[in-house]
């Protein structure tokens, strides 16, 4: 599967936009010294929350720094190689944050609230990041027919979520939020329907790993719902 720079490049611009967003990351904690590039990928998200604190806000922005550094690692080796091939990366990080954090979006409402889905949310960049690195060195793809699995996979994440509702103590105290929660549900399989599109003509094997990510985000819901 190949991608034109000029038809990725708006892409990149928003991805940069969405990756480690959300409720429980916008007000990032700050450090008291200096983190380095170098640091921040020896320490790793557990022992950075020596330097930014072990409160939930400290281990949101232990997660960003890491993710940071990641990233800049990743791409830097990328970009010696092809800087087309950076841009290609950031498709799938756009696609798959997308999944992933909206699976915690998902669980905010299926909850009826609650921090712990923010936090997870902001910390998830992290995995994504590691996950990324490894993607990156099997880039560019060669041409596949993706995978009818990888497809399936996708159909019953779909299916799942729109059957899921939310049961949360305020969740279905106002048509405002029904209204809420199937807007966000429209909005989470928008995204998985683009990661259908996206696998369809790479190789079986990248796309069963790429779609295993998307679909680990969903398992907090699965095991609330039972399944």
């Amino acid at each position: 599967m190949t991608f034109s720079v000029k038809a990725t490049a708006a892409a990149v611009v928003f991805a940069l936009a969405i990756v480690c967003q959300s409720a429980g990351a916008k007000n990032a904690c700050e450090t008291n010294s200096p983190v380095t590039l170098a640091t921040a990928l020896k320490l790793g998200t557990e022992k950075l929350t020596k330097i930014t604190g072990e409160s939930e806000c400290g281990q949101d922005f232990a997660a960003r720094l890491y993710a940071t550094a990641k990233r800049i690692e990743t791409e830097h080796a990328l970009a010696r190689r092809d800087l087309e091939l950076v841009l290609q990366l950031d498709v799938w990080r756009e696609a798959l944050s997308k999944c992933r954090v909206g699976s915690w979006d998902l669980a905010y409402y299926y909850h009826g609230g609650g921090t712990m889905w923010g936090h997870g949310a902001a910390r998830d960049c992290a995995p994504l990041e590691d996950f990324l690195a490894g993607l990156a060195k099997r880039l560019p793809f060669a041409d596949g027919k993706g995978s009818v699995k990888a497809a399936k996979q996708i159909d019953d994440a779909i299916a799942f979520i729109k059957k899921i509702k939310p049961h949360g103590e305020d969740a279905e105290s106002t048509e405002g939020s029904k209204a809420q929660f199937h807007a966000e549900v429209e909005q989470v399989t928008g995204y998985w329907d683009h990661l259908r599109y996206l696998i369809k003509e790479i190789p079986a094997d990248e796309a069963k790993r790429i779609v295993a990510i998307a679909g680990d985000s969903l398992r907090w819901l699965r095991d609330d719902e039972g399944r």
